[in-house]
């Protein structure tokens, strides 16, 4: 395919598909017309729990010193419903809304943290799954043994990922040196919220690991501190690498754009700093990258857009739902009508299957299964 007339950093350009971006066009390409629409590579989540979406946000006290606590508190309802019901259904179904869920927001590579289920990377999973990372919970629910193991465990060059100092209380102020005490602190280390890490700490954080990740809606409501806090930006100031991530919907407003806005940063910055962060090539669009994008009106700003505000989404040169008058301008995909968040919208065949096969039910979309 040939994209015309879209903006790309700014500028009109045309940008040449297929399953990857291509140097140049390709015979017999179709073309489409993006004239009044600006391009922007497939937004990155650097932290999700992608089984963990299909349950209601959800806390106990109005606000915890420690995420930890919370935790707890969680465990401690797990037998009660909904939790229960929700736990029960199939673990296929529960990561599928999850990756649906980054999929609707342009998301379309996400970074799981929690075990790499066979699942999250078949073919027809909705989004791109980091496939090469190593992984613990955190220094409360997993054991210094379990800790050490798993960081030994990971690859070189392979991102490592673990909550680390979520909180406000002196616990979480102390948790980087008990991490550093145990030695896994390096360039594989990327830390997890990190709202309780002192200003000395950050500015050491940035020198010595890969990456922090923050994710300001589940502090805000956990926490109590909005936006982006003081230890990040104190870690970006010295020159870490710092990216967003949406959590779950256990504890975050919704999803990675509710993040971008949250944080207030640009999100050129944020997919550049997410794409450092896990290894990917830095330039977007660039020839041999995967054919995965977002379009949205030009004269629209993306971090003042929520997902139904996005015009066109495509994984993998495939449009996956959009806009009805663009969708239109793919006369080789299947489409059927459906509405998200109210508005109306054309969803890929293929994709619409999938949702209707899945036990559980995206809020906010609708599909008419009668249009084929």
């Amino acid at each position: 395919m040939t994209l015309r007339g879209a903006l790309i950093d700014g500028r009109p350009r045309d940008l040449h598909v297929a399953e990857r971006v291509l140097a140049g066009p390709a015979a017999d390409a179709l073309t489409v017309d993006l004239d009044g629409y600006a391009l922007f590579p497939g937004l990155i989540n650097a932290h999700d729990h992608l089984e963990l979406n299909h349950y209601p946000r959800t806390k106990f006290r109005e606000r915890y010193a420690n995420a930890h606590d919370w935790g707890e508190d969680v465990n401690a309802h797990l037998d009660d419903e909904p939790f229960a019901s929700l736990r029960a259904l199939p673990l296929a179904d529960r990561c599928f809304i999850g990756g649906l869920k980054n999929l609707l927001s342009g998301a379309l590579t996400v970074v799981q943290h929690n075990p790499p289920h066979k699942c999250l990377f078949q073919r027809d999973f909705p989004v791109r799954v980091l496939h090469r990372y190593g992984w613990a919970h955190s220094l409360h629910f997993a054991s210094d043994a379990e800790i050490v193991r798993s960081f030994k465990a990971t690859p070189r060059g392979a991102p490592w990922f673990l909550h680390l100092a979520e909180g406000t209380d002196e616990i979480a102020a102390s948790e980087y040196a008990r991490l550093k005490a145990l030695g896994c602190v390096d360039q594989r280390t990327v830390l997890i919220h990190g709202v309780g890490l002192s200003e000395t700490d950050a500015v050491d954080v940035a020198r010595r690991v890969r990456g922090l990740v923050v994710c300001p809606t589940t502090n805000a409501y956990l926490l109590g501190t909005g936006g982006l806090h003081d230890s990040a930006r104190a870690f970006a100031a010295a020159g870490g690498t710092l990216a967003l991530g949406s959590d779950s919907r256990l504890t975050a407003d919704g999803d990675l754009l509710d993040e971008i806005r949250a944080a207030g940063i640009d999100p050129a910055r944020a997919w550049a700093s997410a794409a450092r962060l896990l290894g990917m090539n830095e330039t977007p669009f660039a020839p041999g990258t995967p054919a995965d994008f977002i379009a949205y009106r030009a004269d629209a700003g993306l971090a003042d857009l929520g997902r139904a505000g996005l015009a066109l989404i495509v994984r993998d040169g495939s449009p996956q739902i959009g806009d009805p008058a663009l969708m239109a301008q793919f006369p080789h995909v299947q489409t059927i009508p459906a509405l998200l968040d109210g508005q109306p919208k054309r969803v890929n065949l293929r994709l619409a299957q999938q949702i209707a096969r899945c036990a559980i039910h995206e809020p906010g979309l609708e599909i008419d299964g009668e249009d084929n």
